[in-house]
């Protein structure tokens, strides 16, 4: 099965050029924060199955083999949050806990340096800040 990578179209996250600035996994939950140019983006998660972040240089495949992210890609601006069907991360979980953790999305968050790989049964919770300056 191919992967296909969709722009989360849930999220009110305003266009801008990202990087991850804190991921921080908690008894609260799993949060992230993204720092832009105009903005800051924490995007928290309660009850993550699985976590994966990755330098952008250990993901080359992935930056250009998904036709999901090439228009992001060419400037990294944007809504950096996707939705991801038909996941060989879900999947290889999924076969990790011989067939347990079969009621998640996996959502990625892509910017010019790395790459959030997150297992969910449920959305996030993304609170948006306008950096004054």
């Amino acid at each position: 099965m191919k992967e296909i990578w969709k722009n989360y179209e849930k999220s009110s996250v305003p266009n801008d050029n990202y990087e991850v600035f804190e991921v921080t996994v908690n008894s609260e939950g799993t949060k992230i924060i993204l720092n832009g140019v105009k903005n800051t983006v924490s995007i928290k998660f309660c009850t993550v199955d699985s976590l994966r972040v990755s330098d952008e240089g250990r993901r080359i495949k992935t930056y250009h083999e998904v036709e999901g992210i090439q228009e992001y890609r060419k400037k990294f601006y944007g809504n950096p949050i996707y939705q991801v069907e038909n996941s060989e991360f879900s999947s290889w979980v999924v076969e990790e806990s011989a067939g347990f953790c079969t009621d998640m999305q996996h959502y990625a968050i892509v910017t010019l340096n790395d790459i959030v790989d997150v297992l969910d049964a449920f959305p996030p919770e993304i609170i948006v800040e306008e950096i004054v300056s």
